[in-house]
């Protein structure tokens, strides 16, 4: 959005995710002599993009809009095919590159991928006024202090993880911006809109070594008193040199991406990673008082009860600051996604692409607490083994409850008798 203001054309934002609005068919467009509509489109919430572009396309057809329609983001990388025909333009990738060329009418083409930006230092600032005055939750669930601004420094991913798809959004090229040009954008938001505390979502925050270090010792010769969290791998927090340095310029804590406790599980994803970094590097943000999450994925083909009580055996071994299990759902155009489609290994594969294992309705009900039909319509049927025992599991939390629940209704019971009793003798 800055690249375009910046060129001297009007820019609106709105965040149908944040809080759904229904501006098409409200007369925003007429009202505010909208010419070019882009929406940046996710897999999840594709299917409100295909909403919206319905939407401005009979518009078009009854001659209430003439304008272009452009849909960029992850979903455009990964599943162009999805993307309705009378959308004018595609953007795969990197955006910066391209949009003042398809705002102009430069670049014909309907689908656009240009080469990576080599470098990002010279990309402006997000335009943190417009995201300022939308009430986003600008808390950070591991960090005590708020306003909590999030930033993205990176881009790409060197790795190849099976089960994602970010190689296909970025490349596997990793480009980042420099430790100077970071601590300058939290200056700024120090200085104009008073963020206390910073949350780098991103893959690979701490991939190079010599950036975090370079961006700690920056933070602390300025004396910016900031508080900051990051996303990475366990193998790039097992230095702990590093580990004690951005523990000393504000970093409070750090997302990682576990996985599995069984090395057999990690190795099947392609994740590259031991179980004996996993446990470095969260001793070591315990040691230096990080907090460390830890984010672990369940129900993967070929996983295995036994696969799941080693995860849980290491998480009550590390004791981690905090943790959660996400229940796997394949997400188009990773390795382990077209693996799946090609041994027919799902149950269930919705409108919008996304894969259901048989069990997902067990695990949704185990992990989540939830009935899968909170995320998914449909009855699986399906079985495996992993999935027979959680289902005892389930029953035994359930008998338990009611026990629990019974014992609880005794006692309440036997107060208020005793409650009448120390009335009447009162009386």
């Amino acid at each position: 959005m800055s690249i375009v203001r910046n060129a001297g054309h009007k820019v609106f934002f709105i965040d149908n995710y944040l809080r759904p609005t229904d501006f098409i068919e409200s007369g925003f467009m007429k009202q505010k002599d909208i010419d070019i509509v882009a929406i940046h489109a996710n897999t999840i919430c594709f299917r409100d993009t295909l909403r919206m572009a319905h939407s401005l396309e009979k518009l078009r057809e009854r001659g209430e809009w003439r304008g272009k329609i452009i849909v960029g983001g992850p979903h455009a990388s990964v599943a162009p095919e999805t993307i309705p025909e009378f959308v004018d333009h595609v953007v795969q990738g990197e955006g910066e590159k391209v949009i003042l060329d398809v705002i102009t009418g430069e670049e014909r083409e309907r689908v656009v991928r240009k080469e990576s930006l080599k470098e990002l230092d010279h990309l402006p600032f997000q335009p943190w006024d417009i995201f300022n005055g939308l009430p986003y939750d600008y808390t950070c669930p591991w960090m005590d202090v708020q306003p909590v601004f999030t930033m993205n420094t990176s881009r790409g991913c060197p790795f190849d993880c099976n089960f994602c798809s970010v190689c296909s959004i970025w490349g596997r090229r990793y480009t980042s911006f420099s430790a100077l040009r970071i601590v300058e954008e939290i200056e700024y938001l120090v200085r104009e809109y008073g963020a206390r505390g910073i949350y780098f979502r991103e893959d690979n925050f701490t991939l190079d070594g010599k950036r975090v270090s370079d961006f700690c010792s920056k933070l602390r010769k300025k004396n910016i008193d900031i508080s900051w969290a990051c996303e990475t791998r366990v193998d790039t927090l097992t230095d702990e040199g590093l580990v004690e340095e951005m523990s000393r310029s504000g970093c409070g804590a750090v997302y990682l991406g576990v996985e599995s406790g069984s090395q057999r599980i990690l190795d099947m994803l392609n994740k590259k990673i031991t179980i004996e970094q996993i446990e470095k590097a969260v001793c070591l943000a315990t040691k230096y008082n990080i907090r460390a999450y830890c984010s672990l994925i369940t129900g993967v083909p070929g996983e295995t009860y036994e696969d799941f009580l080693l995860t849980k055996k290491l998480i009550d071994d590390l004791k981690p600051y905090s943790y959660s299990f996400g229940v796997f759902v394949g997400i188009p155009n990773s390795p382990l996604y077209r693996h799946i489609l090609e041994n027919n290994l799902y149950e269930h594969k919705d409108d919008i692409g996304l894969l259901y294992l048989p069990g997902y309705d067990v695990r949704a009900e185990y992990f989540y607490g939830r009935d899968s039909k909170n995320f998914v319509d449909y009855d699986f049927k399906e079985r495996t083994d992993f999935d027979k025992k959680l289902l005892i599991e389930l029953q035994k939390k359930k008998m338990m409850q009611k026990i629990d629940d019974m014992a609880a209704s005794r006692l309440l019971s036997l107060f208020a008798r005793g409650i009448k009793k120390i009335a009447r003798l009162a009386f």
